[in-house]
């Protein structure tokens, strides 16, 4: 009997003493640090210790939740530090000659508002994909009164087509004999745009890339400007044609590494002005991870992190989002009680509804190891995919930068 107790006693023990640690919001809340934005100064502890690592760093990556007017506010507010710190190129998750036509816009008309809403009225759809806020447009105006260069190195979204064909036939200086072809590649991407609306399930840019009028219009233009464009349109289609037949991986992998390609070609240009270019890069979070991001790939991120080691110099990345969201309605939604949230619990729980959360993650992985605490797969990417995680104050909803 008294073996048995002992047996029984020595693994209670045993279970206690090898139970897996796991990490807690307390244990980390000294590595969270607070700060405000008010009249797009930044005031507080948090601001001073990432104003350190930018003055470090050749790259600061933005890894961004999408349509977050509080995102687009902090990076207005960023954007005149990071000019002070000698960055002068702004790279952003949009296609080079949409990227072109939206700084065109704004030189020319000074704002973005008028073209949206020209554009919505003639299709219901944004010419430019998270640029369709008011506070988006800020901050693209603050870009370019810095005189960031801007570099657009995405695909062309979905729908810029309908203006980008316009920016080919005006690049043409034989418009007389290109317009017929002209009108008659117009005429069919819009009808097809509109059956792709009806019917989420039509491959429109399968018809496109196999369009007869689209190609003998695009065999008309032949100078080097007409070509850009028309390169960089196709191998957008290829990159959206691959969701069209199911293969969702190699659009990604795709897409990603058009990404590293854009990114690269803009690289090689400024270093015929600049041995080391300074450059800040906002974009989802899911492309600016080091190591493998979520959908299983190195992202561009990952490129720039390794650029960084191949350089001798710093890179900065910093994974932006929010726990609360307010819809319409004025309904507080907290990302902690989804199930996907639960994930990310011990660093939800140090967000806070009225202020920026600036997160140093480096102290955490530290933590991490000498205490032997196992992370779940969704928050070790997290946590050592970025330098930092910046928890906005409550997200609110975009307020469009066009008419309805």
């Amino acid at each position: 009997m008294t073996k048995i107790i002992f047996i029984f006693l020595l693994s209670i023990l045993s279970t206690t003493l090898f139970a897996q640690e796991k990490l807690k919001s307390f244990d980390i809340s000294e590595f969270a640090h607070a700060f405000e934005i008010n009249n797009d100064i930044i005031e507080g502890a948090g601001i001073k210790i990432l104003e350190n690592r930018i003055s470090e760093s050749q790259f600061l990556l933005l890894g961004e939740q999408h349509y977050s007017p509080e995102i687009s506010e902090f990076t207005n507010a960023i954007l005149p530090k990071l000019k002070q710190s000698n960055f002068k190129y702004f790279a952003v998750e949009v296609g080079p000659n949409s990227t072109e036509k939206m700084v065109t816009v704004i030189k020319e008309q000074n704002s973005l508002f008028d073209f949206n809403t020209n554009f919505y009225s003639n299709y219901k759809d944004i010419p430019f994909p998270f640029f369709d806020g008011k506070k988006d447009e800020l901050f693209l105006k603050t870009a370019i009164n810095e005189n960031f260069e801007i570099w657009g190195i995405d695909q062309e979204f979905l729908s810029s087509q309908l203006f980008l064909i316009d920016e080919i036939y005006n690049q043409s200086n034989e418009k007389s004999s290109l317009e017929p072809h002209f009108d008659s590649a117009k005429k069919f991407i819009i009808q097809e745009f509109k059956k792709d609306k009806e019917n989420k399930n039509y491959s429109m840019f399968t018809k496109l890339l196999e369009s007869n009028i689209v190609t003998s219009f695009f065999e008309k233009c032949q100078n080097e400007k007409q070509n850009k464009i028309i390169a960089d349109l196709i191998t957008s289609w290829k990159i959206y044609a691959f969701n069209e037949t199911r293969k969702y991986s190699e659009n990604n992998f795709t897409r990603m590494k058009y990404m590293k390609r854009k990114f690269g070609e803009n690289y090689k240009i400024a270093l015929k002005k600049d041995s080391i270019p300074k450059i800040f890069i906002k974009m989802g979070s899911m492309h600016l991870a080091r190591g493998k991001n979520w959908l299983g790939i190195y992202d561009l991120g990952n490129m720039i992190k390794e650029l960084s080691y191949f350089n001798g110099t710093e890179s900065t990345s910093i994974n932006c989002f929010a726990r609360f969201s307010q819809d319409k309605d004025g309904t507080i939604y907290d990302y902690l009680d989804d199930e996907d949230g639960k994930a990310y619990q011990p660093i939800l729980e140090l967000a806070k509804k009225d202020k920026w959360v600036l997160i140093e993650t480096k102290p955490i992985l530290e933590l991490v190891k000498k205490k032997k605490i196992e992370l779940n797969s969704d928050l070790k990417i997290l946590i050592s995919g970025f330098d930092f995680i910046l928890f906005t104050p409550i997200k609110t909803e975009v307020k469009i930068n066009y008419a309805e």
